[in-house]
């Protein structure tokens, strides 16, 4: 069994271990229990939408998932995976619970304020794509329920179909399933 399931799996225990701790005064080890629990359901949580990532399209080759907490960053949780093709790449992240879904919210309200942005569809989701012919490099962008913030930047790509068709890997439906949504 994995150290990040097998704490996921502790969570009651680890919830009372925080509680007695801090019933006791004993706030930095109640802080130590719950960031352990925090840290392990991000492992499990994190596993489960990395299942969701865009699978490799043809010709391309994918590295491992990667799954790190955002404490740091405000909070929320992000999974990524980079693939290759040759010169070009494309890096798949989803974030969750994130200060970065708002901002990326605000950019749907106004999408024309990104030079060369544009809104399109990626199955039922909308999206945005930003691609510079001049770079050979560009993004797409959904956001679910304003809690989910999926985004895929290819650099050495030859057009922005190329990320909308990796975008249409994403496995929304499963994503809102895992979220809650």
């Amino acid at each position: 069994m994995m150290a990040g399931v097998a704490l996921a799996d502790d969570v009651p225990a680890k919830l009372d271990a925080a509680r007695a701790a801090y019933a006791k005064g004993d706030v930095a080890r109640a802080a130590r229990e719950l960031e352990a629990v925090l840290t392990g359901l991000h492992q499990r949580l994190g596993k489960a939408l990395a299942e969701t990532l865009p699978a490799a399209m043809a010709g391309w080759q994918a590295e491992a998932p990667e799954i790190q907490g955002l404490s740091q960053a405000g909070g929320g949780l992000s999974v990524s995976r980079a693939y290759a093709k040759g010169d070009s790449s494309l890096n798949a992240t989803l974030i969750l619970d994130s200060p970065a879904v708002d901002a990326a919210i605000g950019l749907f309200a106004n999408p024309a304020a990104r030079a060369g942005t544009r809104k399109v569809k990626v199955g039922p989701e909308d999206a945005l794509l930003r691609y510079d012919s001049s770079t050979h490099a560009g993004e797409v962008t959904l956001v679910i329920g304003n809690r989910v913030l999926l985004e895929i930047e290819g650099d050495g790509i030859t057009n922005g179909e190329t990320l909308v068709d990796a975008a249409k890997g994403w496995n929304t439906a499963r994503i809102r399933t895992l979220v809650g949504l």
